[in-house]
């Protein structure tokens, strides 16, 4: 699976586009939602699809999963550890991210690909052991605006790897 991204900011609250491939089956889903950092006003916090929040506890995933029963996916997340909650069933995901880089960079990212992968109709319990490529996009003031993707490579600065399962 490979996932491209773009995205309008409005503080700590994004308008997200995320396009899942499969690279066997050459199957594509587009995905359009809305991503919350957490702290923000609880009017977007009710309102988006994912929720994610930083510098706390990874378990804090489980208590927005309880707080905001209609939010799909909650990530918490503590330097390279990352809690993620994915799916009605709240099917719990625990990710590790290594390599160069900002671990924290991605976990939003991560958090909205967990999304996409359960409006595509995959199971949230396989989300956290299949081989997945990120290819991040361009943020913009309108998701359909000039998409840019960026492939990484192993010589890039602020590289990072992608998370696994563990």
């Amino acid at each position: 699976m490979a996932s491209e991204m773009a995205v309008s900011p409005n503080g700590g609250v994004h308008q997200v586009r995320t396009v899942l491939l499969d690279t066997v089956t050459g199957t594509v889903s587009v995905d359009d939602h809305g991503r919350t950092r957490l702290p923000a006003p609880a009017r977007w916090s009710q309102l988006s699809d994912v929720l994610i929040e930083s510098g706390t506890e990874p378990a804090r995933a489980d208590a927005m999963a309880l707080i905001h029963p209609g939010v799909l996916v909650t990530a918490a997340y503590q330097g390279s550890r990352c809690r993620l909650r994915i799916g009605p069933a709240r099917t719990v995901c625990e990710l590790t991210a290594s390599g160069v880089g900002r671990p924290a960079d991605v976990w939003g990212a991560v958090a909205s690909l967990a999304h996409a992968w359960l409006v595509a109709g995959l199971p949230a319990e396989e989300f956290g052991s299949t081989p997945l490529r990120l290819l991040r996009g361009q943020a913009s003031s309108s998701p359909l605006r000039a998409w840019w993707s960026r492939r990484r490579t192993d010589s890039a600065s602020g590289d990072w790897d992608l998370p696994t399962d563990e």
